[in-house]
């Protein structure tokens, strides 16, 4: 629930909330093509993730309010930058691929750019193209006037944040596309190598052009005006800290996520990451005199270094431009990424399918729709009124891409939260264990000084249970001699799984004097089990006993960070719940909603033309359980961070039972008082055998043009908006009593909506 410190509806405008902090879902041409991971986390993106959902409380409940810099400070002296405000520095790299190879991976060159093949207008009306991808396309696709990537920027934020930046011309790298894309190297280094050749090759050039070092690091200096990270934690973001603030690398061909072109699996996936995280802790930037240690890369030898980083392909639309951006200020995927099917998050926002939005015509992904309120609340884009349980009202709803005053862009309703109880295992011994956590993106160190005066070595014995994803995920043991400036790993790191028992580890520490000695936990963004376990920590050197901890007295002298606690083997977690209202209209981006959604209906005439439907215009409830990190339905049906609550959850089909997808099935999702607009969805089929067999069209009817839209959301039912037809694409609500009811409503204006929130 939210602790919302008012007595009954309180308005609360411009409140800024700092983002979560993977690129764009596939296009789907093929919709059985495998999701990849395009929001790849950095080194310390999980406990941005912390930070951010410790100020979102402090703001919500009253305790805290942003300052004029946005800056929320938390407990220990920690800082979050919760209000996305000013003018963000994009700094963007033009990259064409080398003719440098390997027989393993491809030893075809380039592609260079403008190598994209005109596509075929009579037979394809999605691929992106335009005769001249040079400096000047991206300079307007980025920053000119009308639709760009500042204005849409500028219009998300009602015009509290934009971006300004420069363009670089293309460049050279030395590798061809397999050696930085090839799948089984992209993710495992690849990608990093691109950014830094990137970054290197617009260096190279810049001296070969005759640009000075001192103009060149007076360019680059220009992009460092923002501390990401607050390094030194003295609460001041708006500081330089060595690091870019917002990197971009366009790179000639196709994208994967689009179906990669002539390189295929060979071609990047749009995404966004962070350069060389593994060297987080060792390599960094000097910043007046002190280390900057989060890794990274340096252009050059300027003293400039890339950290976070979005790429996108040469044809990429501004929704891929738009969407990767919003990995970089801290937003995660809408979609599921787990790849085991799709929610019904869909065309609804920029994180999901509305990345590949347009206006209807020759292509799509060139325009994309609006965040939803759940993206603008983290970002404090959002004017929205708070209904406490117990609390109604009457609000009139501007539309959802507009802040109007006087009226409300979105409304929260505060529900209970529910509790999720997880039993793990039991302790080794006694009834407490540390515990790494179990989340994406996780590094967290357990840490304690040992006294090894006087003594060669010491032996550290640990009891271990853990379940840990093999080959990706891995708790390591690692020592420090000079107060934890830098760490040595002992050992192989672990991973897999204990089986369910309690295993032994063993580490050998170097004496002589203090040494610090840590265990450290870390996931990916991919996938994560239950992490580990450690109890009954014995210290011996020779035969004398150093140390013995079976963690039944609290910390005792260890320094637990970043989510490592004692547990005693069964965890509950629970987050904030709430609904968001809001009115989702055809007016800014939000235009592409009645002419933008799409789908691939002609897959065996032609595979690249898609047919163009509309998503119905209305009041759009999204449930939101903070509860859970993702919204991968997959995994957890029913349930996700904030997925919009289907007005008409059950499926509509083809006449052979086959139905279109989660990304078409909510199209009809919201409540109101109209006429639904007519729907209908075809796909090919073949029929008939040898020479006889003919193509047919068949039709999926979704709404007929006649039927009225529901006006009240109630939650009284918890099942009421999970059909067992479309699991995947449903949500259970909280069974509170809460109902909306939407009373009037102006075709592209403003809407009123009553609400009542049992106590």
């Amino acid at each position: 629930m939210l602790a919302v410190a008012a007595a009954s509806v309180t308005v609360v405008s411009g409140v800024a909330f700092a983002p979560a902090a993977i690129a764009t879902p596939a296009e789907d041409s093929n919709p059985s093509a495998a999701q990849r991971l395009d929001n790849r986390p950095g080194p310390l993106t999980e406990r941005q993730n912390e930070r951010r959902k410790a100020a979102q409380k402090l703001i919500l409940s009253g305790q805290a309010a942003p300052g004029e810099d946005g800056v929320v400070q938390l407990a220990g002296d920690k800082y979050y930058q919760a209000a996305v405000t000013g003018t963000g520095r994009v700094f963007t790299v033009l990259s064409e691929f080398g003719d440098q190879g390997s027989g393993k991976l491809g030893s075809t060159p380039g592609p260079l750019h403008n190598e994209i093949v005109e596509p075929d207008r009579t037979v394809d009306n999605s691929t992106h193209w335009v005769a001249d991808f040079d400096q000047a396309h991206y300079d307007d696709l980025l920053f000119g006037a009308g639709e760009s990537f500042a204005d849409f920027y500028s219009k998300q934020s009602s015009g509290n944040y934009t971006v300004s930046g420069s363009v670089t011309d293309w460049v050279t790298v030395p590798g061809n596309a397999s050696v930085y894309g090839d799948n089984t190297v992209e993710e495992s280094g690849g990608a990093w190598q691109f950014i830094e050749d990137s970054g290197n090759a617009w260096y190279d050039a810049q001296v070969a052009g005759g640009t000075s070092p001192d103009e060149i690091k007076a360019q680059l200096a220009t992009f460092d005006v923002w501390d990401r990270y607050d390094f030194d934690e003295d609460g001041d973001f708006d500081e330089a800290d060595g690091y870019l603030d917002h990197f971009q690398a366009v790179h000639a061909g196709e994208g994967e996520d689009a179906g990669g072109g002539p390189q295929g699996e060979d071609a990047i996936w749009s995404h966004r990451w962070y350069v060389n995280p593994t060297d987080y802790g060792v390599t960094g930037p000097t910043v007046d005199g002190t280390l900057v240690k989060l890794g990274g890369a340096q252009i050059g030898d300027t003293g400039y270094w890339i950290g976070d980083y979005t790429v996108e392909a040469e044809n990429g639309g501004l929704g891929v431009f738009a969407h990767e951006y919003g990995h970089d200020l801290g937003l995660p995927d809408f979609y599921d990424t787990s790849g085991g099917g799709e929610n019904d998050t869909g065309f609804w926002t920029l994180m999901s399918s509305g990345s590949w939005l347009n206006h209807g015509i020759e292509d799509i992904g060139t325009t994309p729709n609006h965040y939803g309120p759940w993206e603008k609340l983290q970002l404090g884009w959002l004017d929205y009124s708070i209904v406490n349980q117990g609390a109604s009202g009457s609000f009139t709803l501007s539309p959802a891409a507009l802040q109007v005053d006087g009226q409300e862009q979105a409304v929260v309703v505060d529900v209970p939260d529910q509790g999720i109880e997880t039993n793990y295992t039991t302790p080794s011994s006694g009834a407490g264990a540390w515990w790494t956590s179990s989340a994406d993106d996780l590094n967290t160190t357990l840490t304690r000084t040992l006294d090894l005066t006087g003594v060669r070595s010491a032996t550290v014995t640990a009891k271990a249970w853990y379940e840990i994803e093999a080959g990706f995920d891995y708790l390591f043991a690692e020592y420090s001699t000079d107060g934890g400036a830098n760490w040595t790993q002992i050992g192989t790191p672990v991973d897999g799984s204990s089986s369910g028992h309690w295993s032994t580890l063993r580490y050998t520490v170097p004496g002589g004097g203090p040494v610090d000695f840590r265990f450290r936990y870390q996931s990916d963004g991919g996938v994560h089990l239950a992490g580990a376990f450690i109890d009954d920590i014995v210290v011996k050197s020779g035969g004398t006993t150093l140390l013995t901890d079976d963690v039944e007295s609290g910390a005792d002298g260890w320094d637990a960070d970043g989510g490592f606690k004692i547990s005693t083997g069964t965890e509950t977690s629970s987050g904030d719940r709430y609904y968001l209202l809001e009115n989702r209209t055809y007016v800014g981006y939000d235009a592409t909603l009645e002419v933008g959604p799409y789908q691939f209906s002609n897959g065996i005439t032609r595979p690249d033309w898609v047919e163009h439907f509309r998503y119905q215009d209305g009041l759009l409830v999204w449930a939101v359980d903070e509860t859970y990190g993702d919204n991968n339905t997959s995994e957890h049906v029913g349930h996700g961070q904030a997925l919009p609550v289907d007005s008409h959850p059950a499926k509509f089909t083809y006449p052979d039972g086959s139905a279109p997808s989660n990304r078409r099935q909510p199209f009809d999702a919201t409540f109101g008082l109209q006429v639904m607009d007519a729907v209908s969805l075809h796909k090919e089929i073949v029929v008939g055998k040898g020479q006889s067999q003919t193509v047919q069209t068949v039709e999926a009817v979704g709404s007929d043009g006649t039927k009225q839209q529901t006006a009240t959301f109630s939650d009284l039912d918890p099942n009421a908006f999970l059909s067992t037809t479309n699991p995947l694409g449903g949500v259970y609500v909280a069974g509170h009593g809460v109902t909306a009811t939407v009373t009037s409503q102006n075709t592209g204006g403003t809407m009123t909506v009553d609400v009542t929130n049992p106590k």
